[in-house]
């Protein structure tokens, strides 16, 4: 299993490994019952039991020797050494001298196995205690901390977002021993950096588009009054999210900003009829009800064309990245279906003068 290799990733970190071993349980308790979360699996696996051989430290001091000299010793009688070198047609080829397997293949004999250090035997159930414990298959390592990876995937018609967000929800309720810790994979963390990188382009995006229309109208206050109908854009948004049970994610993000030009467009109509109506003499009251008249036909059919064109998107046809345009198209289409006719019950002078 390789790093960050599905689509939901995230990591138990600490120094103990069976400690990981036991909050790995907990976290899979935890997560099993998320919505949408399928596929859950984990790079930890049982292994083999293990012998493990722990020095009499006391006996090897007053021999004189260390860990080091058991441990190299010890290889030698298990594993063997290459003693000398056989050499034919050009090619060499190691000897290597070692123990046969069958005076190998029991705990017993291991520890009656003969340890030569500083030339005096000693048999090695004299130097070291043995005990047996489950092996691991896989051991990985991210940041200098031992690692447990959890992996999944989503289901058909979840967004990966939504399941992160569960998953950390539930996660972050759990109480973790001091040094254990949660760390998110690949995918998630680009996804919170793409939300920031979102959330700083649609607000460019407003920034721009008022410096634009105060350009175009010469006026400071009138783009103002055009850029009021984008938090009528966002109610749509919110909606859509409620309703559709699809979650924010890169496309949905784009959605809203392509909003931020989208909705303007029938404030930009109405406004400038209504300058022009001005200059030729009409009141602000009178221009208004004349702009809302003249331009409702172009309002509709502008409206109409990009509900149309987002219906396919908004409901998923075609197999191929489903999940991720249907929801930048409910968001589109939930917030052009409605146009914005400027209204207000004080005189509407006040605004454009």
């Amino acid at each position: 299993m390789s790093f960050g290799s599905s689509a939901i990733s995230f990591y138990i970190q600490g120094q103990d490994q069976e400690v990981l071993e036991e909050l790995k349980k907990d976290v899979l308790e935890q997560i099993s019952d998320v919505p949408g979360l399928i596929n859950i699996d984990s790079s930890s696996r049982p292994g083999t039991s293990e012998i493990t051989l722990y020095p009499k430290r006391d006996r090897m001091a007053e021999i004189g020797a260390t860990v080091y000299d058991l441990a190299i010793a010890l290889r030698t009688s298990v594993e063997g050494m290459v003693s000398t070198y056989y050499r034919e047609g050009g090619n060499q080829y190691d000897i290597r001298l070692s123990l046969a397997d069958e005076d190998i293949d029991h705990p017993d004999k291991i520890m009656n196995l003969s340890i030569i250090i500083h030339g005096q035997a000693y048999l090695l159930s004299q130097l070291v205690d043995m005990d047996f414990a489950p092996g691991v298959s896989q051991l990985l390592h991210l940041d200098r901390f031992k690692t447990i990876e959890i992996t999944g995937d989503a289901a058909k018609g979840f967004s990966t977002g939504n399941i992160n967000s569960a998953i950390k929800q539930r996660v972050n309720q759990m109480q973790f021993p001091s040094g254990y810790q949660i760390a998110w994979g690949r995918e998630a963390k680009m996804l919170n950096e793409t939300m920031s990188d979102m959330a700083r382009t649609f607000l460019l995006a407003v920034l721009l588009t008022y410096m634009l229309l105060a350009a175009i109208l010469e006026s400071f206050a009138q783009p103002l009054i055009i850029l009021a109908t984008v938090p009528l854009a966002i109610i749509g948004v919110i909606l859509a999210l409620f309703f559709s049970g699809v979650g924010i994610n890169m496309f949905s993000m784009l959605a809203v900003i392509m909003l931020v030009g989208i909705v303007v467009n029938n404030a930009i109509l109405i406004l400038d009829y209504v300058n022009v109506k001005r200059k030729e003499g009409m009141c602000s009251h009178d221009a208004l009800l004349e702009a809302g008249k003249m331009k409702l036909k172009p309002i509709i059919m502008s409206t109409l064309s990009i509900v149309i064109g987002m219906i396919p998107m908004a409901l998923g046809i075609g197999s191929a990245g489903r999940e991720f345009r249907m929801s930048m198209g409910y968001r589109i289409h939930r917030r052009t279906h409605r146009f914005y006719l400027p209204h207000s019950d004080r005189d509407p002078s006040v605004l454009l003068s």
